[in-house]
């Protein structure tokens, strides 16, 4: 009798392809993760925040500085405003503008 390689070599390839369509939907679906993460970091950018502190830059009195200090820690932010720097931290977002950044 002769043995007949055909079927094996079917599977094997099989197997292959498998293997190769695997590691594509694993490759894009980090590709979707890395995306969505980035987008949600790009809405979340405190944009009107730092231009308000751009805009308080001027008004450098201690009690502001104090009021300022204190509703950044409510939302769990960092927020420093001198004459020549704005400082902004947040979980997503580190922004220095002004000298010694």
């Amino acid at each position: 009798m002769a043995m007949n390689d055909k079927g094996q070599m079917i599977l094997l390839f099989a197997a292959a392809v498998v293997v190769i369509i695997l590691s594509l939907s694993y490759i894009y679906a980090q590709n979707l993760i890395a995306g969505m993460e980035s987008s949600r970091t790009m809405l979340a950018f405190p944009k009107e925040e730092i231009r308000n502190l751009m805009e308080i830059r001027s008004q450098t009195d201690s009690q502001v500085q104090n009021q300022l200090a204190i509703l950044c820690a409510k939302n769990g932010w960092i927020c420093y405003v001198s004459i020549n720097k704005v400082e902004f931290k947040n979980a997503e977002v580190d922004f220095c503008d002004g000298e010694g950044c």
